[in-house]
C-alpha cells in the first residue's frame, strides 16, 4: 500500500461524512487492490453504517469496491452488466426490515411498508409464493465473471474490481477446479457466470503459518502475472448466478448451472419465515464448512419478481447478506514469542491473557512474519482484539487500546542458537505483497531449526517417544545434529541425559531400529521438502525405485502428476540439495521391497482417499490397509484419484466435505473416480 492510513488516531464517530468516505476508500484499496485489509469485514461495516446515518446520499455509499490495479491497458475489463454489492444486516431486524420491504411492493404498499402490520408480514412470509428464499452460504473469496462463447468455450475470467470495469485474470482463471474450459450440453447462446473463487481452509491449512487468511492467498493466486507460489489448480470456484441462460427461479438457475459443468453454492430452499431458524442452524453447523464464509445469501426465489424489484446503484434489492456475528474476544497481549521453523524462518506468535472463542480457550495467536508485527504496532500490554479464521486459526485483527510500553522489535539474533538474524524483504508470489521475513542466518548449526526438522522426520516415520523435548534435548548435547545420526545412537549416549531411564532408552532404541526399515514414500516424505507430502510421495514411488526418482528431471515430475513446473522444481531442487543427507539416510536403513505396491494384490492400481468418520478401522489404519493390499492412498483428491471411500452419514450430507464435492466434479467431468461407502468397500475388498 502506498498511502498512509487517513486520520490514524482519531475515532470514526468524530469524522465528517467526506473524512469517513476517505477512509472507506483506504479500505477499499487495501481489500480489494493491495488483498491486505486492515480492518476486520465488521468494522469495515460499522463504517459503512455511521455513513449511511450521517450522509445516506454521499456518492461514496454507491461505490463497490475499489478500481482494480492495473499492470497493462489489456488487464481492465468492462462488465457488460455491473457486478453489484449486496446490502447487508447483522441481526434478525436488519433481515425483517428487508422482508417488511419486499411484501409492501408484492402487496402493492412500496410507498410506506413500516405501515404494514406485522401479522400481516408475518401471515405472508409463512404462505406466499413469492415468499420463498434461497440460502446459500457467503464464502469469503473473490468474486468472479467468466464469459463463454456461442461455441461453449471460455473466453474470459475477471474479477469483480470496482462492479463496472475488473481485472483479466483468464490464464489462472483457467486453472482454477470448477471453471470447464468448455460448457456441458451447450445451447449455442453467449453465457455468463458467476460465482466466488476460495481456498478451502483444507488446502489453506497447509500454509496458514505464513499466510494471513485463505482469502488474501486465492486473490494473490488468481491476479498473479508470474509464477504463483500455489498451484491455481488448488483454488475452487462456486457459481451463484448463470446470465444468458433463461430460468423462472434461483433453484432452476443453479440446476441448469450444474448441467453446464458448474458446482453450484451450496443451497437451502426455505419460507420467508423459516429464515431466523435456518440462519441459526446454519451459524451453529459453519464449522463443518470447509471454506470461510461471514454470513449467509438469501435471494427471493423468483427471478420474476427479482427483476420487478430491480436494483440500486450499489445493491440488488432481491437479496440480502446477514452476516455471522464475529467470532472474535478481547484480551491483553502479555509477550510475543519467537519461533524458529525448521527451514529457519523465525515467525513471531502473540501470548495473550486466556480468552475464549468458538468454545475454546486460546493464549496464543499468529502473527504471520514481521509485517504483520509492524503493522500493528505491538507492545506488551496493549489490549487487542482476536479473531479465529474460520473457527480454528487465531491472530490478532487489531489493537484497541495500546498501552506505553516499547514497541517489539524482531531479535537481532536467533532466540534458540544465538546467531544473527537477518531480515529479508520479499515478494510474496501468493498474494503480490512486500513481506518482511526473519530467519536465523544459520539454520545448520541452530539447535530449534534441527529439532523441527527431527520432529518431521520421526513424526512422518512413527518413532514414538521422539518428542520435542527429547529432540531439543538430544540437538543441545551435540548426540544428534540431523535425523542420521539418530541411527548411531547408543545406549550409553543416552543414559547420561537426565530423566533418561533404562526402559526409557530401550524403548527409544527400538524404535530407531523398527525405522531401519522403511517404505520408499514414508521415506521421501519425512525428507521434508516442500511440496512433497504424503500423496505425491506415494504416487512417486509407485513410479518407480529411490534411483529413479533422483534421477526425474522436473519436466517428468510436472508431467506425470499434473503438479505444474514449479512444484515439481521444488520438488527437484529438494532432492538434488538433500543427496548427502540421503546418502547418509541410506547407510543406515534400507527401502523395503515388501513395501513397494503390489502390482497383484486387490486395491493394485488404485489411488484410494478416505473421508469422514470409519467404524471398521481408523483412518491411518486404514491407509496402511489399502497400501498393503497394492493401492495407493493420501489425504487429498486429485485427477489421479480412482476410489473415495465415506464414512459416517456423509453421503446423505445437504453439503458434501470438500473431498466427496471434489470427487463429484471429477466423475461428472468423465473422470474414472468411483464413490463407496465405508461398508460397500470393506465388503468388496475385505478388512482384516
Amino acid at each position: 500500500m502506498t498511502k498512509d492510513l487517513p486520520y490514524a488516531g482519531r475515532r470514526p464517530e468524530d469524522l465528517a461524512p467526506d473524512e469517513l468516505a476517505e477512509l472507506l476508500q483506504f479500505h477499499d484499496a487495501a481489500y480489494f487492490e493491495d488483498g491486505r485489509p486492515v480492518i476486520s469485514d465488521a468494522q469495515y461495516d460499522a463504517l459503512v453504517a455511521l455513513l449511511r446515518a450521517r450522509a445516506p446520499d454521499h456518492p461514496q455509499l454507491q461505490r463497490v469496491g475499489a478500481a482494480p490495479a492495473v499492470a497493462h491497458a489489456g488487464d481492465k475489463v468492462v462488465h457488460e452488466r455491473p457486478m453489484l454489492s449486496l446490502d447487508k444486516c447483522n441481526e434478525f431486524s436488519g433481515f425483517w426490515s428487508w422482508l417488511r420491504g419486499i411484501c409492501a411492493d408484492v402487496l402493492g404498499r412500496p410507498n410506506n411498508p413500516k405501515s404494514l402490520p406485522d401479522e400481516e408480514v408475518r401471515s405472508w412470509a409463512a404462505s406466499a409464493p413469492e415468499a420463498r428464499l434461497v440460502a446459500t452460504p457467503k464464502i469469503d473469496g473473490l468474486a468472479c465473471s467468466l464469459r463463454y462463447g456461442a461455441d461453449g468455450r471460455l473466453l474470459l475470467a475477471a474479477t469483480r474490481g470496482d462492479g463496472r470495469i475488473g481485472e483479466d485474470v483468464t490464464a489462472n482463471g483457467r486453472r482454477v477446479q470448477g471453471v470447464p474450459s468448455v460448457l456441458r450440453g451447450h445451447s449455442g447462446a453467449e453465457v455468463e457466470v458467476r460465482g466466488e473463487v476460495y481456498l478451502s481452509l483444507s488446502a489453506f491449512a497447509a500454509v496458514a503459518d505464513s499466510y494471513a487468511n485463505p482469502r488474501n492467498l486465492a486473490a494473490g493466486t488468481l491476479k498473479a502475472k508470474d509464477n504463483p507460489a500455489i498451484p491455481p489448480e488448488q483454488l475452487a470456484f462456486y457459481c451463484y448466478d448463470l446470465i444468458g441462460v433463461p430460468a423462472g427461479s434461483e433453484v432452476e438457475k443453479l440446476g441448469q448451472a450444474r448441467l453446464l459443468g458448474f458446482e453450484p453454492v451450496p443451497f437451502v430452499e426455505l419460507t420467508a419465515d423459516q429464515a431466523q431458524k435456518v440462519f441459526a442452524e446454519q451459524d451453529a453447523g459453519k464449522q463443518q464448512w470447509d471454506f470461510e464464509a461471514d454470513g449467509l445469501v438469501l435471494r427471493l426465489n423468483e427471478l420474476g419478481l427479482v427483476q420487478r424489484l430491480g436494483a440500486t446503484a450499489h445493491h440488488p434489492r432481491g437479496a440480502i447478506a446477514w452476516k455471522f456475528a464475529v467470532d472474535a474476544g478481547t484480551t491483553t497481549l502479555v509477550e510475543v514469542e519467537w519461533s524458529v521453523a525448521r527451514t529457519g524462518i523465525i515467525t513471531p506468535v502473540a501470548i495473550v491473557a486466556p480468552v475464549l472463542l468458538s468454545g475454546a480457550t486460546v493464549t496464543r495467536a499468529t502473527l504471520h512474519n514481521v509485517s504483520t508485527l509492524r503493522r500493528h504496532g505491538l507492545r506488551k500490554g496493549d489490549q487487542v482484539e482476536l479473531v479465529r479464521r474460520g473457527g480454528v486459526i487465531p491472530h490478532v485483527e487489531r489493537v484497541l487500546l495500546p498501552s506505553d510500553q516499547p514497541q517489539e522489535l524482531p531479535p537481532s539474533a536467533c532466540p534458540s542458537c544465538g546467531s544473527a538474524t537477518a531480515l529479508a524483504e520479499r515478494l510474496d508470489d501468493k498474494t503480490g505483497e512486500s513481506v518482511a521475513v526473519l530467519y536465523c542466518t544459520k539454520p545448520d548449526q541452530c539447535t530449534a531449526a534441527k529439532s523441527r526438522q527431527l520432529l518431521h522426520f520421526c513424526q512422518t516415520l512413527e518413532l514414538e517417544g521422539f518428542g520435542d523435548k527429547v529432540l531439543e534435548l538430544l540437538t543441545e548435547r551435540g548426540l544428534v545434529s540431523d535425523a542420521a545420526d539418530l541411527f548411531t545412537l547408543q545406549a550409553g549416549d543416552l543414559q547420561t541425559l537426565p530423566r533418561f531411564g533404562e526402559t526409557m532408552v530401550a524403548n527409544l532404541l527400538a524404535q530407531v531400529q523398527k525405522a531401519r526399515r522403511v517404505p520408499l514414500a514414508g521415506f521421501l516424505t519425512a525428507l521434508g521438502i516442500p511440496s512433497l507430502g504424503k500423496q505425491t510421495a506415494q504416487l512417486l514411488a509407485g513410479r518407480g525405485d529411490l534411483a529413479a526418482i533422483r534421477a526425474m528431471t522436473v519436466q517428468e515430475i510436472a508431467k506425470f502428476h499434473s503438479l505444474g513446473d514449479k512444484t515439481a522444481e521444488t520438488i527437484a531442487t529438494g532432492l538434488v540439495e538433500r543427496k548427502e543427507f540421503i546418502d547418509r539416510l541410506l547407510a543406515h536403513l534400507a527401502i523395503t521391497a515388501e513395501e513397494r505396491h503390489s502390482q497383484d494384490g486387490p486395491l493394485a492400481g488404485q489411488v484410494v482417499l478416505f473421508t469422514g468418520a470409519l467404524v471398521v478401522m481408523k483412518r491411518s489404519d486404514a491407509q496402511k490397509w489399502v497400501v498393503a493390499h497394492g493401492g495407493l492412498t493420501g489425504d487429498t483428491v486429485t485427477a489421479e484419484t480412482t476410489l473415495l471411500v465415506v464414512g459416517g452419514d456423509e453421503l446423505e450430507a445437504a453439503v458434501p466435505s470438500s473431498k466427496l464435492k471434489k470427487a463429484l466434479k471429477l466423475r461428472d467431468q468423465g473422470r474414472p473416480i468411483e464413490i463407496l461407502s465405508e461398508a460397500e468397500f470393506f465388503a468388496r475388498y475385505g478388512a482384516t
